[in-house]
């Protein structure tokens, strides 16, 4: 149910738990960018989550929403999961680096020839029950977008979202990233927008071939990078879910904290006029950066879960990165007991 701009700076957001929902394991110490399906929006009846780590896109099945089991894993080395889902058929679509070479066949190429093989891409595979899916089809290639390797040697694109409107697909991706200087964390340094008139592509970029957002260094929540943006439709426009970058100077470091823009187009986001939605605490789970969310409406509860992943670090160990859980209402729907 699409809802109006309006309606969206009235929510108040607060955490299910101090602790995540689905945490960090020693064969996944970074589970990074999640994206889920309520239990009316999947074959089975249950609640399903994707998000990937280190080696690939990870599938989560849950009977609440609260407690997760894993799965199986879906695609290696497979970033930032998404769902688009259409006539019955669910299309996963996802980040996908060329495969790597192994080491002893790395030795063997010169410079250039592994040079020519580094870049990354957006690919769809389909399914009907998310068990079976079908075989990958290339939609975007991050050598089609110019700013795809500012700041970088290859370029990269990356956590693709598909939108459908009445001209027809919406494609919301990051492009370029840039490792933050003082922990080099990876983020998105750009957003961007591809249309198309097919779901399967091709895709083409939109606002004249220019990003939609970048890096403002007069931005206080934005003056490092654009980072992780979920885009929910609205009546009247479109909502996004922004985790910016930024230097804190306050602390000295570089921090992060999950905004709310609003766009009546689609194409020009602007802050809303409300205060952040989520910052980093001082210590515990997610005490370094909110990295990337994915946040839908449950009519029922008339309630907006948001799932996010976030990191921390303790010493000398890696950095360890986790789900967490938002809920959010209007006031005016929120129960009171007395």
């Amino acid at each position: 149910m699409d809802l109006p701009l309006a309606t969206f700076s009235k929510i108040s957001w607060y955490p299910f738990s101090d602790e995540p929902v689905i945490r960090s394991l020693w064969y996944m110490p970074r589970l990074c960018d999640p994206f889920f399906l309520f239990p009316e929006e999947s074959p089975d009846g249950k609640w399903h989550l994707f998000g990937h780590t280190w080696v690939g896109i990870e599938h989560f099945i849950s009977e609440n929403g609260i407690s997760w089991e894993p799965r199986k894993m879906i695609e290696l080395r497979g970033h930032s999961p998404s769902i688009y889902q259409e006539d019955g058929i669910y299309y996963l679509v996802y980040e996908k680096h060329n495969a790597s070479l192994p080491a002893w066949r790395k030795g063997r190429l010169r410079r250039k020839e592994e040079e020519k093989i580094q870049y990354s891409r957006f690919e769809m595979r389909s399914s009907t029950d998310l068990i079976l899916f079908s075989e990958p089809k290339i939609i975007l290639d991050s050598r089609q977008i110019p700013f795809a390797k500012d700041g970088l040697k290859k370029p990269r694109i990356s956590r693709p979202q598909i939108i459908r409107d009445s001209g027809g697909y919406r494609l919301y991706f990051g492009a370029s990233h840039l490792a933050l200087p003082d922990t080099h964390q990876k983020t998105s340094r750009y957003f961007a927008l591809a249309l198309s008139s097919t779901l399967e592509g091709p895709y083409a970029l939109a606002n004249e071939g220019e990003c939609l957002l970048q890096p403002n260094a007069d931005d206080p929540y934005r003056n490092m990078a654009v980072g992780s943006i979920k885009v929910v439709r609205a009546q009247d426009g479109f909502v996004g879910f922004e985790c910016a970058m930024y230097w804190d100077k306050k602390l000295g470091r570089t921090n992060s904290v999950l905004l709310q823009l609003e766009s009546q187009d689609g194409l020009v986001f602007k802050p809303s006029y409300r205060a952040p939605l989520l910052t980093v605490p001082e210590s515990g789970w997610a005490s370094r950066y909110i990295v990337g969310c994915d946040l839908h409406y449950k009519s029922e509860e008339s309630c907006w879960y948001c799932y996010f992943s976030a990191n921390a670090k303790a010493g000398i160990l890696p950095v360890r990165e986790s789900i967490g859980l938002l809920l959010g209402k209007e006031p005016s729907l929120r129960k009171v007991f007395i």
